[in-house]
């Protein structure tokens, strides 16, 4: 009889010769792990605080405000009626300046009129200068006869005119008026009616009674307009009216 083995079956097992392939698919997929970075995925979230924190303007970047330079002052307006409160030394100044004139205004007295007096310009210099109108003069009872507010219509059309921005006006009587005689007056610019009282002061001249200089208490020059004088001498009134406007 022949000698024999039993073999027990049993299943059969995976072949060693597939070992290298399963090594080299691991190497794989190890190294497309590394080139994709699955987990750089995280990085796309802080992408944008990265840009927003470039995106700030430094402190050398930031726009520089403009600076706007202050807007010189206008130059002082003549002031209309009433006179201001207050004087200024300027004011003062071209007043005492313009009395050097009075001395051709003087030499009117005796005679129905007005004049004034005053400092540059004319005819381009700065200079004193003096002016005077002959006046007809009306009798006048209450109020002022011309003095009227007339818009649109020529406010000097018909009177006497000697130039504005004075700063003295005389008013020109005869030499037999009664020595404490006093003046009063108006003024318009066509819209407007204004008295001078409070805002005017009278200065008589000593040893001359036929005229009467008159100053506003700031001593500004007095403003275009036509200008109605009272000449109260006693019991009588008499009127008298002049434009004040910038000769052509």
């Amino acid at each position: 009889m022949e000698t024999g083995y039993d073999v027990e079956p049993r299943p059969l097992g995976r072949s060693n010769r597939r070992r290298p392939w399963i090594v080299l698919g691991a190497a794989a997929i190890f190294l497309t792990a590394v080139v994709v970075k699955p987990w750089a995925g995280s990085t796309v979230n802080s992408a944008p605080a990265a840009v927003a924190e470039t995106a700030r303007p430094s402190a050398s970047t930031r726009p520089v405000e403009a600076v706007i330079p202050p807007v010189p002052a206008a130059p002082r307006p003549t002031p209309i009626w009433p006179a201001a409160s207050t004087r200024s030394a300027a004011a003062d100044a071209t007043a005492l300046e313009a009395e050097g004139a009075l001395g051709a205004l003087a030499a009117r007295s005796g005679t129905w009129g007005i004049g004034d007096a005053g400092v540059g310009p004319r005819m381009l210099r700065e200079e004193r200068w003096a002016d005077w109108m002959r006046a007809e003069p009306e009798p006048v009872t209450d109020g002022p006869l011309r003095i009227a507010s007339r818009p649109g219509q020529d406010l000097c059309a018909g009177f006497p005119t000697i130039a504005d921005a004075p700063s003295l006006v005389a008013v020109t009587t005869p030499s037999d008026l009664v020595p404490d005689w006093r003046l009063a007056g108006w003024w318009t610019d066509g819209s407007q009616v204004e008295s001078l009282a409070g805002s005017v002061r009278q200065v008589s001249p000593a040893g001359n009674r036929g005229i009467s200089y008159l100053e506003r208490t700031d001593h500004e020059t007095w403003p275009f307009g036509r200008y109605e004088f009272h000449v109260i001498a006693g019991e009588s009134t008499v009127s008298m009216s002049v434009c004040l406007t910038r000769r052509r």
